[in-house]
């Protein structure tokens, strides 16, 4: 019998959590295990009940959601955290991206959506809702320089599309058969010869260069 996906809710309106809690929980395997009304309370309960993803708020009291983020895949990095929150802001989903959650929904979105975010976060790939990857690739847009492009060879771009999509160094080389040193040799030469500091950025240019797919 296959185990259920154990769930986290962190969110500090009880109306909400309790809605997301019954749409999570019409989806066969997902079992919401423990719900959260703070940043530290979302911390100690992780650590307790070692959830598969935390479905995580932004704005909380105490700590936002995104440091809470932080502190989590600190502790516990193969959880996956899915952002659900209003905030549409760039420089907060930058934020959010670069502490290292797995996905970014808002919450005028259907359930179904959340649903299919968690689904997509599980095999070890990001999840952008559009809205959040329009307004990221807009954002991008004013940074563009009137400069050439760098030329990439089909390596390049194939990993450029294997880290924007959320996989792991380990899993990339095994892809490319390539040691995990190598991997992180040629990560590290690329993100310099497109002038990404972080994944967030990496995710933007591959979005914009149809490296990888929202």
């Amino acid at each position: 019998m296959t185990k259920p996906t154990k769930i986290i809710l962190v969110d500090d309106h009880a109306i909400v959590r309790q809605g997301i809690k019954l749409i999570l929980e019409s989806e066969e395997g997902f079992e919401v295990v423990g719900v959260a009304s703070d940043a530290n309370e979302a911390v100690a309960i992780t650590s307790e009940l070692r959830p598969d993803v935390v479905v995580m708020d932004i704005h909380l009291a105490a700590t936002d959601g995104i440091e809470a983020s932080r502190s989590i895949l600190s502790a516990h990095p193969d959880t996956k955290i899915v952002v659900l929150s209003a905030e549409t802001a760039p420089e907060t989903v930058n934020r959010a991206l670069q502490s290292g959650v797995s996905g970014y929904v808002l919450k005028e979105a259907a359930g179904e959506e959340l649903i299919r975010a968690i689904h997509t976060v599980l095999t070890g790939r990001f999840y952008l809702c559009p809205t959040i990857t329009t307004t990221l690739i807009r954002a991008h847009s004013f940074n563009v320089t009137t400069e050439a492009p760098p030329s990439l060879s089909e390596r390049e771009k194939e990993l450029i599309g294997f880290i924007a999509s959320g996989l792991r160094n380990k899993e990339i080389a095994e892809k490319l058969s390539l040691s995990i040193k190598s991997v992180e040799a040629n990560r590290s030469r690329l993100m310099t010869k497109i002038c990404c500091t972080s994944v967030a950025d990496l995710v933007r240019y591959a979005l914009r260069e149809g490296l990888a797919k929202p």
